[in-house]
């Protein structure tokens, strides 16, 4: 008896840690416990609780290993009234896209896709740590085969103030921008805490629904109908590294005169797969062939971007509309490629 008096009891405390280290998450020595504490001590309360949430779960394995290695990373951190008082949940893909390659200070390199358009104003499309959801699921490389989902950042500096904390950072948005209010450096990792909680990129057609431009308040629905009727929507909402030109709908009148097949080989000539090629990028990459197998041809003139097929020239009137796939950019008129 009292053999098991003794035994008993350690057997139940070892089996009581195996479960404790089954639900306790490992940080494997690592920064992270204090990185939480950073962000408690900044008020960004429920971005930490959201972080202890999937910090145990396979999910959130990646994410952790991040913030411990040591690496350079911007992270977009929504301050605690940002959230609804009813959904304070971030989904881990969310996390993931919060946390950009880099420092934003040194522009993201070595992914360094920025456009200088004056002297006080630079946009980047700065690779995150999410994988679009049709990429391929491979190492980190060059624009034209990354795998990864990018956010637009716009960056102001101030004429009187020299320091970098002083610059206005916007990131864009579908739909409005959400700010940078404030701003820390934790060890390698820049946190800019912003006041709305970014979503996940919509879909193509989803996107042609929302007022991306203020003179199309209702959208770009003229050409989001033409692609589903030319059996076009499915392509360009789940086909990755998709790079579309949407132009808006007053130009587009001619459309209904067209049969199924010559509308699809128009709707052709405003879009093409492999090569997400963002606004920043229209320097260096200097022309595309459209699904159609014409010939586009990107330039930037006086602070105007531009693509052109044929005897069309249009202008690209908003750039770098982020959808889950690639990048959508609208134009003033259609592509006709004469």
């Amino acid at each position: 008896m009292k053999f098991l008096t003794r035994v008993v009891p350690a057997v139940i405390a070892a089996f009581s840690l195996v479960q404790a280290s089954v639900v306790v998450p490992r940080t494997d020595g690592g920064i992270f416990d204090e990185y939480l504490d950073a962000l408690n001590k900044h008020n960004l309360t429920i971005l930490a609780d959201n972080y202890k949430r999937i910090a145990g779960t396979s999910r959130g394995k990646s994410i952790v290993d991040n913030i411990n290695s040591g690496k350079e990373f911007t992270i977009l951190a929504p301050e605690d009234c940002a959230f609804d008082s009813d959904d304070k949940k971030l989904d881990p893909r969310q996390l993931e896209y919060n946390t950009l390659f880099g420092n934003i200070d040194n522009n993201f390199k070595p992914d360094d896709h920025r456009n200088k358009r004056d002297g006080q104003q630079s946009r980047s499309t700065a690779p995150s740590t999410m994988t679009r959801s049709g990429a391929p699921n491979n190492k980190r490389s060059e624009y034209k085969q990354s795998p990864f989902q990018v956010q637009v950042i716009d960056r102001f500096r101030s004429f009187w103030k020299r320091w970098e904390e002083f610059d206005l950072i916007l990131v864009d948005r579908p739909v409005g921008d959400v700010k940078v209010v404030d701003r820390f450096n934790f060890k390698n990792l820049v946190i800019l805490i912003i006041d709305t909680v970014l979503t996940l990129p919509g879909k193509v057609s989803e996107l042609l629904c929302l007022p991306l431009l203020k003179t199309a308040p209702k959208g770009l629905l003229r050409f989001g109908e033409a692609l589903k009727k030319a059996g076009l929507q499915d392509l360009v909402d789940n086909k990755d590294a998709i790079t579309i030109f949407a132009p808006v709908d007053e130009c587009l009148d001619d459309i209904d005169k067209m049969s199924k097949d010559d509308l699809a080989w128009f709707l052709k000539n405003h879009f093409f797969f492999g090569q997400i090629v963002y606004s920043p990028l229209f320097l260096k990459i200097r022309e595309a062939k459209a699904e159609s197998g014409k010939e586009l041809k990107f330039s930037y003139e006086n602070d105007i971007h531009y693509v052109c097929c044929g005897e069309s020239k249009a202008v690209v009137l908003r750039s770098d509309v982020i959808p889950s796939n690639g990048v959508l950019h609208i134009i003033d008129r259609p592509l006709k490629c004469d």
